[in-house]
C-alpha cells in the first residue's frame, strides 16, 4: 500500500468518526431534552395528585381517574427509563 492510500483511507476514517460522534452527541443532547420533559410531566401530574387530595370540594370522578392513571404511568416510566 502507498503512503497516499494510507493517508487518504486515514482520513475517511477520521471523517467517519466524526460524524459518528456528531450524531451520538445529538442522541445524548435529544435524551436530556427527554429526560427533562418527562420530568416536568411527572411533577405537574403530582400536584395535580396533591390539589385534588387537599381539595375540600371534590372533582369529577373521572378526572381524579385520570390523573391517577397518569401519575402511576408517570412513576413507572420515571422509575424505568429515567432512574
Amino acid at each position: 500500500m502507498l503512503e497516499g492510500d494510507y493517508l487518504e483511507l486515514a482520513n475517511q476514517l477520521k471523517d467517519k468518526y466524526d460524524e459518528v460522534e456528531q450524531k451520538l452527541e445529538s442522541i445524548e443532547r435529544r435524551e436530556k431534552e427527554l429526560i427533562k420533559d418527562f420530568i416536568t410531566g411527572y411533577g405537574v401530574i403530582r400536584l395535580l395528585d396533591h390539589l385534588i387530595d387537599i381539595n375540600p370540594v371534590g372533582y369529577d370522578n373521572e378526572i381524579v381517574i385520570l390523573v391517577e392513571c397518569l401519575r402511576g404511568f408517570f412513576s413507572t416510566s420515571i422509575d424505568k427509563h429515567v432512574l
